[in-house]
């Protein structure tokens, strides 16, 4: 049986003050108490957005489930009877939502200037470190981020997070990044392509069926940008 995803892409367009705090107002008084909590701005807007879709799309799509966010013993929320994750990358924010199961989703921008062969060393599975280094300098920082995305994708789908290690999921990119996986015993179906200047990665335990959704920061259906290059 594959799983029904339903794939949000907010892209940072028609940024309104208005907006934001309508979307704040939607939000539960705890949520409210924990936006309030954030030093940055833009994080701030980023995470109400980010909760403000998830509320909106569950009352769509689930009204017979009760909307009461719970959070477990390692902070992450969850939803009685629908699995989502969420995504942010730079000024850009992914929602999954799926029913059938859990599922996992990553948005890598490749924005941030570090040493990424030294992070791939440190955090990566011998051998895939090791393939990267062997790659043109030009597309290691590309192939980098697809790996990084690709991981924690499957980490959320676990549940574990990057606390479970990033070594313990690895791709074998000669042979169709095909996934090793020494999380658990299940066999992850991953999803990626290009979005922007990185990666996209969706991961869930079943085959899996996507639609996207593109939205502005409003929440609004847009057109898909072309120049994003998304092919999922």
């Amino acid at each position: 049986m594959a799983y029904h995803v339903a794939l949000f892409l907010v892209a940072p367009l028609n940024k309104e003050e208005c907006a934001n705090r309508a979307q704040l107002a939607s939000l539960s008084p705890a949520e409210q108490a924990t936006a309030a909590q954030f030093l940055q701005e833009e994080r701030r807007q980023q995470w109400v957005r980010g909760r403000a879709l998830l509320r909106r799309e569950v009352r769509r799509r689930y009204p017979e489930h009760p909307l009461e966010i719970h959070t477990d013993e390692h902070g992450k929320p969850w939803l009685e009877g629908i699995h989502f994750n969420m995504s942010h990358s730079a000024d850009w924010l992914v929602l999954a939502l799926c029913q059938e199961g859990a599922v996992g989703i990553d948005l890598e921008l490749g924005r941030r200037q570090r040493d990424l062969q030294r992070l791939a060393n440190r955090f990566f599975a011998p051998k895939e470190a090791q393939w990267l280094a062997e790659q043109p300098a030009e597309q290691r920082d590309h192939l980098f981020y697809r790996f990084w995305a690709r991981k924690e994708a499957v980490l959320k789908a676990n549940g574990g997070g990057l606390s479970a290690g990033l070594e313990r999921v690895s791709f074998d990119p000669k042979r169709a990044w095909q996934l090793e996986n020494h999380l658990d015993e299940k066999s992850y179906v991953i999803s990626d392509s290009p979005c922007d200047s990185g990666w996209l990665a969706l991961a869930t335990e079943e085959d899996h069926r996507i639609a996207l959704h593109w939205l502005d920061t409003r929440l609004e259906n847009i057109a898909p940008l072309p120049h994003v290059g998304i092919s999922l």
